[in-house]
């Protein structure tokens, strides 16, 4: 699906207005996740169109139910894409792939768009970056307070969330990549929790 400039410009307004109050899903993740779903919708042949705006759309909910969240993102994205005009099959693929993009709930991703939104962001839920949003996500929650000595922990339950989550080749490597180097991390964090020099 072709977007026009005012849709994407409206779209990415309208994600930045929403994921102002969400610290751990922010714009910064929305972008990152919108460049890796990119790249990843290109390398399999999905229509970068509906990735984009999923991608743009998919944390939307965040702000009001983080548990929820991709149910209600799914149902605001399809009022909004319905008030910019956009045809009907179109709107169900955007806020299909919001739905199914959760690895806390909600469907199987059934299309490539969504398959391509769910790796994505399974990568972006990983690695270093992965980790530093877990433990922004672990003090809101009030799991963490701080005990260097709880990370490895952290990063358990994270790897346990991620490992074998992914429906795309290329996004399946990534994810390893980035588990990899969790646990190589991990593995130096209880080296140095244990040295007594």
């Amino acid at each position: 699906m072709e977007m026009s400039d005012h849709d994407l410009e409206f779209i990415r307004q309208t994600a930045t207005l929403m994921q102002s109050t969400a610290s751990f899903a922010g714009m910064d993740h929305i972008e990152r996740v919108r460049e890796l779903a990119e790249a990843l919708g290109a390398q399999e042949g999905a229509d970068l169109g509906i990735v984009r705006a999923a991608a743009y759309l998919h944390d939307i909910g965040v702000p009001l139910n983080k548990m929820r969240h991709y149910e209600l993102g799914a149902r605001m994205a399809r009022g909004m894409l319905r008030e910019l005009g956009w045809d009907e099959e179109t709107v169900q693929a955007v806020s299909h792939a919001i739905e199914a993009h959760s690895r806390y709930g909600g469907p199987d991703p059934q299309t490539l768009e969504a398959k391509v939104l769910y790796d994505a962001d399974v990568a972006e839920f990983v690695g270093a970056i992965g980790l530093a949003r877990a433990i922004t996500r672990a003090t809101e929650a009030g799991e963490y307070r701080g005990d260097v000595s709880q990370v490895p922990a952290l990063i358990d339950r994270v790897i346990a969330s991620a490992e074998g989550a992914s429906y795309t080749a290329r996004g399946g490597e990534i994810i390893a990549e980035r588990i990899a180097w969790l646990r190589d991390y991990q593995a130096r964090l209880r080296d140095e929790l244990a040295s007594k020099v």
